[in-house]
């Protein structure tokens, strides 16, 4: 057993386990079309971490985000102010790839790690701080998820998918697995903003790693199988806010001389592990059939206030589904991107172009944008028949009701780019909200 999952078998478990299920939701949505999985930003907290200050200041879910990211981050903010970054180090499938790939790069026969210089290493840790800092404020500024196009996770778990728009996302997902045959986690100790935000927490949180000088032999082997890259064997207690509480350190001690201690309470590995489950396993296990968790809501198209906002249309939405949330005619997308009049209309969006071979003036397969055109075109020229028949206009209800919920209470903002609330349904250059 110590063999296949090592010292601690548990994390092994946990670790593999996550990885599988992550891997098969975001198959089952992207290739598979299984109706009820969520895109898989739905199923990491850091979305909630990106999402939070909109949700504060306006009401609303950033794009793809919504309760389900948030009592994932809930969850383990509570574990991490108890059992320290236990999400690190057990539940982050890009964490376990990393190790997995490292494990491997010894195999091969590449038994030292690749550090950096200590002075190096010191300062770099505090990259991920700043990274966390400016990703929170751009998806605020944007209302969306400004990280997604860089996230290497969000890449590994697209399977290839997307490419195009995540060009930056592949190659630093490329760059750290090849970094990650020579070294230790360099992602998740220098780059990783959930980590980030996750060892503010951790620094005020109950747990830490004692060491009894008495037994130590100082032989070193905790700092080898470290993934965070801590120095332990000279250290009286681990309080660093970079441990992920993986406790290898532990489980390799030969004199068994370290031992978590909460409260001054010494607690074992197998103990550790139980706290866990209780207060992570159990609750991923239950919540997920409870009302409270919704990975989407009711209607990407439809906001909390009922209004049509084809700005979120996906690809991964079915035709029938646009035809039936927007009102237009499948006859509408007939004349307009030359479908043909038996054009299954439960495809995705994504699929149709490559499914009939139809393609937009750039030569490029039809893609959500093509339709959001037709779509907005549609609407544009229904709301200008109505003028006439009703003094007010699609556009102007929207402006009217979009008046009613200026978190600011603002008038006439021209451009106002950092604010999270903008919307110019009109395009007359004027904050809707503000009018």
């Amino acid at each position: 057993m110590k063999k296949i999952f090592g010292e601690n078998p548990m994390r092994r478990i946990v670790q593999v386990g996550v990885l599988l299920l992550v891997s098969g939701l975001a198959l089952g949505h992207q290739y598979f079309g299984v109706e009820k999985v969520a895109p898989i930003d739905a199923y990491c907290p850091f979305g909630a971490v990106e999402g939070m200050l909109t949700l504060i200041f306006t009401g609303e879910f950033v794009k793809r985000i919504f309760t389900s990211s948030f009592i994932l981050l809930a969850i383990f903010l509570v574990s991490t102010l108890i059992l320290g970054r236990v999400f690190c180090g057990y539940f982050c499938p890009l964490g376990t790839i990393q190790e997995g790939i490292r494990a491997i790069g010894r195999k091969l026969g590449l038994k030292k790690d690749l550090e950096l210089p200590s002075f190096l290493d010191k300062y770099l840790r505090y990259v991920k701080y700043l990274i966390l800092a400016v990703i929170v404020y751009y998806s605020f500024s944007i209302t969306d998820l400004g990280f997604r196009a860089y996230d290497p996770y969000n890449a590994l778990m697209h399977f290839g998918e997307e490419f195009d728009e995540k060009v930056f996302a592949y190659a630093i997902l490329g760059l750290l697995l090849v970094l990650s045959i020579f070294s230790k986690n360099w992602w998740c100790r220098y780059f990783c903003p959930l980590g980030a935000f996750l060892s503010i927490f951790k620094k005020i949180g109950l747990i830490k790693i004692e060491r009894n000088q008495k037994t130590c032999i100082s032989c070193g082997a905790c700092d080898q199988v470290c993934p965070a890259g801590l120095e332990i064997k000279e250290a009286d207690e681990v309080r660093s806010a970079d441990c992920v509480s993986c406790g290898k350190c532990i489980g390799h001690c030969p004199k068994s001389s370290l031992q978590y201690k909460i409260w001054g309470t010494a607690i074992t590995l197998t103990q550790f592990n139980r706290i866990a489950l209780l207060l992570i396993v159990i609750p991923l296990i239950v919540l997920p059939f409870t009302p409270l968790w919704k990975t989407k809501p009711e209607s990407n198209l439809i906001n909390t206030q009922g209004q049509l906002d084809t700005s979120n249309i996906r690809g991964s939405n079915t035709l029938q589904y646009v035809i039936d949330t927007t009102g237009v005619p499948f006859e509408v997308f007939q004349e307009k991107m030359g479908l043909p009049s038996d054009a299954d209309k439960k495809l995705k969006l994504k699929e149709i172009g490559t499914k009939y071979d139809l393609k937009n003036a750039e030569g490029n397969y039809l893609e959500a944008e093509e339709f959001r055109a037709v779509i907005d075109e549609y609407l544009l020229e229904r709301s200008s028949q109505k003028k006439e028949e009703t003094p007010v206009s699609y556009y102007e209800a929207q402006e009217k009701e979009s008046a009613l919920s200026c978190p600011f209470n603002e008038t006439n903002c021209e451009f106002p780019g950092e604010c999270a609330s903008y919307v110019d349904a009109n395009q007359n250059k004027i904050c809707d909200r503000s009018e």
